[in-house]
């Protein structure tokens, strides 16, 4: 699993796949994978 960040308003949603559409803000294809801090 990754943690996927809005890069509008900053949301985050855990998920193996890239979301389309942000829940939040509405805004399409602005999710960017959020690095795990060490996790390989």
């Amino acid at each position: 699993m990754a943690v996927f960040q809005c890069t509008k308003c900053g949301f985050e949603k855990e998920g193996r796949c890239k979301p389309q559409k942000c829940p939040q803000c509405g805004e399409k294809k602005t999710f960017e994978k959020k690095s795990e801090g060490g996790k390989a």
